[in-house]
């Protein structure tokens, strides 16, 4: 916590005397005289500074944490009160004795007038120097002057005061002092330090504006850092001398200045996120170089962690100074890719300085929002690692309080710094960021962090990488309630954060969002057109509204897109979503007017023919369908959709609905000629069957043979009503046979013993028929004859197939025409 220091300035005396007597008592006055007030000294503390935009050497800090802090007192000038002041303060380091000398000269002039019988001198004078500093000597003249010093409210500074004889009016006076800064040890209480390698001290020269100066004298290996004023370099004789008159307050020149020998500063090499720091401390301070070292192993894992992001680097070497101890603040410098931290051993400060080299002016704008949100991980590091946490209490109506969008950046010189605002902006930033992610859990806080980090805006889908420019308050009030869900936000913004200006806007802010969310409604999963989007990311309301009005009622339509689509299971045609989503200008919502009907009537003609296909029918439809390629057809006009090419969709998806139209009828005429196919097969197959069979009747009735061994052909007797009784005419032992005709019997032939005679069967007429000769088997199933032996024999065997084949063709020809006979007789 920061300590407001004071010293009541002793700044001389002003002693007002009659003209007669001339002379009066030393320090007496009388008591209607105006006195010279001494007012309060500039000794203040400081919490924090971040660099403002102004432009600044590399050695200004860009950004700060709270340090604890003390302050050189300075005295004023007095010229108002008749006095004034020049001085001229000369510092020089010196590394045997590890000290610094410092000598100031000091010119004061009686400026006020005599007044009638009053008249006004002065007889003493005093100037601050560190508490502990050793010789202090004041001359005038070649005469040494008496010194006494006396207590200030700033502990570690006291009053030189020395007395001289009375200074009238006009009359001036040179006082030459001198003294010696010994430094106290790493780590007390005191914020002087002067070791080997290293000083840390306050400069100051008081006076009236153009009659100040300051030196500060070092070796020429050491490295110089101020922290207020310009301060020019000079080499000369193996030293370097920085040197400044510029006036940074009211009261002259006070500016805190650190000197540091990098090569007599203990090194130490640390590898952290594949990249390697170098650790700089004080010569033997281990202490320092184990604390930071462990903090970087440790901890920068749990800040990745919180952060949501890798480290990002910009870093390569973290100090070890005392600057911080008199400035009151720890810094990291991305020009310089360090970070600079006092000798305490303060965790809470070093997370908050590494957490800057994410949060920082690169990636967030508003010093609030910046020291705010670094000191909230540092101290959510801090629990994570088991640390303690300080968290300083806060009233919104404490002194220094202001609308934190009001707590603008410090400037490199501190000019018109109010402190008291330092310290409540330094306590209230955390306070606030805090009171808004109370109720996130660490996931949550860190998908917050990240979005803002990322510069994400609240209109867009998480992960979205456009670049909206650098996320302020309203980027993080919009994300607080679109992604978070933090109700309350905006209240606690307007109690702590907002100008009364700025909270005018939120009720327009209310109204605008209603519009937008209704308009995110209307268009179903698409993103409002990015026009849209980024006016309600950068809070340009009135252009949002102007946006909106431009499109019309294409959300309507592409609302109309994705539910088509959708009833159909195809994705919404990207062409179409890219041109709506991507639209950002007055043109493109004019064309957006034209086309997004047009695309939602034309993709509800193609949901309508895909799902006609996708329609279950009987499966001889869809397997018409199938035959017709309808589905090829709808994917096409699927495919024509999502590419943009609208008139093609629409004729592949007529096309679609004429097909499957058709199928209907091309699945009847399939059952058709399925079932015409089907009594075709089986009328073959009977009348094959039948052809089979006849040719094995043909096959078992050949010229039934008279007896065995007598070299006849016979035919077998015929069955049915025709035939003979057997038995009938038969002989014992005779074996002769006798035939019978249609109308009675005839004589019998003849023949040789044990010979039968064959009984022709009748025909209509009455004639004998020949018994039939059959051709002999052909087919595939029959085997092959032997091959003749010579040429004639198989040209004649040929001849006698032919005369065969015929002959049997011809009776059988003459048989079934005598069979159809008979069976019509019968």
């Amino acid at each position: 916590m920061a300590r407001v220091v004071a010293a009541v300035v002793v700044c001389g005396t002003a002693v007002v005397v009659p003209a007669a007597p001339p002379a009066t008592a030393v320090g007496a006055a009388d008591a209607t005289a105006p006195l010279a007030a001494p007012p309060p000294s500039a000794g203040v503390a400081v919490r924090g500074a971040v660099a403002g935009p102004e432009p600044a050497p590399p050695a200004a800090p860009r950004t700060a944490a709270p340090q604890t802090a003390v302050a050189g007192a300075r005295m004023p000038a007095l010229i108002a009160d008749g006095l004034a002041e020049s001085s001229h303060s000369r510092y020089v380091y010196d590394g045997g004795s590890r000290t610094v000398k410092a000598t100031v000269r000091t010119t004061i002039r009686n400026v006020k007038p005599d007044q009638g019988l009053m008249y006004y001198f002065w007889n003493s004078y005093g100037i601050p120097v560190p508490k502990g500093a050793r010789n202090v000597r004041a001359t005038s003249a070649g005469q040494s002057l008496p010194v006494r010093f006396e207590p200030t409210e700033d502990e570690f500074t006291t009053w030189a005061t020395t007395s001289f004889s009375n200074l009238r009016y006009g009359q001036s006076r040179t006082i030459d002092w001198s003294y010696t800064i010994p430094g106290d040890p790493i780590r007390s209480k005191g914020y002087t330090r002067v070791g080997k390698g290293y000083a840390t001290f306050a400069t100051q020269a008081i006076g009236d504006p153009g009659s100040v100066s300051v030196e500060v004298v070092a070796p020429e290996a050491m490295e110089f850092t101020n922290l207020a004023g310009e301060f020019t370099e000079e080499r000369s004789d193996g030293r370097r001398t920085w040197s400044t008159s510029s006036v940074t307050d009211e009261y002259g020149i006070w500016s805190p200045v650190s000197l540091r020998n990098p090569d007599q500063a203990d090194t130490t090499r640390v590898e952290v996120g594949g990249e390697e720091l170098t650790l700089l401390s004080f010569p033997g301070d281990t202490k320092w170089t184990t604390f930071v070292k462990k903090r970087l192993t440790d901890g920068l894992p749990v800040v990745e962690e919180i952060v949501g992001q890798d480290w990002p680097g910009g870093l390569k070497e973290i100090r070890e100074d005392v600057s911080p101890e008199v400035v009151g603040f720890a810094w990291y410098d991305d020009q310089q890719e360090e970070i600079v931290i006092g000798e305490d051993l303060d965790e809470q400060l070093f997370y908050h300085e590494l957490t800057h080299t994410w949060v920082n002016g690169e990636t967030l704008e508003g010093r609030w929002l910046i020291e705010g949100l670094t000191e909230a991980i540092a101290r959510r590091v801090v629990e994570r690692t088991g640390g303690k946490v300080e968290r300083p209490d806060v009233a919104r109506d404490a002194d220094g309080a202001l609308a934190l969008n009001t707590w603008t950046n410090l400037t490199r010189d501190f000019r018109d710094v109010d402190y008291a605002v330092e310290d409540y902006a330094y306590a209230a930033a955390p306070a606030t960021f805090e009171k808004l992610v109370a109720d996130l859990d660490d996931e949550e806080f860190t998908e917050l962090v990240s979005a803002l980090l990322e510069g994400e805006s609240a209109y867009e889908q998480p992960g979205d990488k456009h670049v909206w420019g650098k996320p302020d308050w309203r980027r993080l009030l919009d994300l607080l309630e679109d992604r978070a869900g933090v109700e309350d936000a905006q209240k606690t913004f307007a109690t702590w954060v907002l100008t009364d200006k700025e909270k005018k806007q939120l009720p327009k802010r209310a109204k605008e969002r209603e519009q937008y969310f209704a308009l995110d409604e209307a268009d179903g999963e698409w993103e409002p057109p990015q026009g849209v989007r980024i006016r309600m990311t950068s809070w340009e309301f009135g252009r949002a509204a102007e946006a909106r009005k431009a499109i019309g009622d294409t959300p309507e339509a592409a609302r109309r897109i994705q539910e088509a689509a959708a009833a159909a299971g195809f994705p919404a045609p990207s062409d179409a979503r890219e041109e709506y989503e991507e639209a950002s200008t007055g043109l493109d919502y004019a064309d957006l007017v034209e086309t997004m009907p047009r695309v939602a009537d034309v993709t509800e003609q193609v949901s309508d023919a895909v799902q006609r296909v996708r329609a279950e029918r009987d499966p001889v439809t869809e397997l018409a369908e199938s035959l017709l390629f309808a589905g090829d057809a709808a994917d096409g006009a699927v495919r024509d959709l999502d590419a943009g090419r609208l008139d093609e969709a629409a004729a592949g998806a007529e096309q679609t609905v004429r097909l499957v139209d058709l199928a209907r009828w091309v699945g009847i005429l399939l059952v058709v000629l399925v079932l015409g196919a089907g009594l075709l097969t089986i009328w073959l197959v009977i009348r094959a069957r039948r052809r089979r069979a006849r040719r094995a009747l043909a096959q078992d009735t050949p010229e039934r043979s008279a007896h065995p061994g007598s070299g006849a052909v016979g035919v077998p007797a015929p069955t049915g009503p025709y035939a003979e009784d057997p038995g009938a005419g038969a002989g014992s032992g005779a074996g002769s046979g006798t035939g019978v005709g249609s109308g009675g019997s005839g004589p019998a032939e003849s023949g040789a013993a044990g010979s039968a005679a064959a009984k022709p069967l009748p025909s209509r007429s009455g004639v004998r028929l020949p018994p039939p000769l059959l051709p002999p088997p052909t087919g595939p199933w029959d085997p092959d004859p032997e091959p003749a032996t010579t040429e004639a024999a198989e040209t004649e065997a040929a001849e006698r197939e032919t005369a065969e084949r015929e002959t049997a063709e011809r009776e059988t020809a003459e048989r079934e025409t005598a069979e159809d006979g008979i069976e019509r007789s019968g």
